[in-house]
């Protein structure tokens, strides 16, 4: 896999922690539980999720995203999706969650 390097500005940043601190405690302020499982029914190995032309359009999509401001907007913005980008850009948030749970879990001792 190819690490992609992604840059936020401070807003973002805050913006992007405030999501990723709620999805800790199972609550996807940004989808609806009908969406989630319907990205996850349709089959998608990680190969092909992590293909590059797929991660520039999820990089986009989520860039995107985070431009807006409000919790309304950003949930507008996935609604304007066509579906395949509406089940992307799930599967990119929780690949993101995955990720940042791993890198907050300490080694035991």
């Amino acid at each position: 896999m190819s690490k992609i390097e992604v840059y936020l500005d401070e807003q973002q940043i805050s913006n992007l922690k405030s999501i990723l601190t709620q999805s800790e405690f199972g609550i996807h302020i940004l989808f609806d539980n009908d969406l989630i499982s319907k990205a996850f029914q349709e089959a998608c190995t990680e190969e092909e999720f992590f293909a590059i032309e797929n991660i520039k359009k999820v990089q986009e999509d989520i860039l995107t995203l985070l431009q807006y401001k409000t919790l309304n907007d950003k949930r507008n913005f996935i609604h304007s999706l066509s579906e395949s980008e509406q089940h992307r850009i799930v599967r990119a948030y929780f690949y993101i969650i995955e990720n940042n749970l791993r890198t907050q879990q300490r080694l035991p001792h």
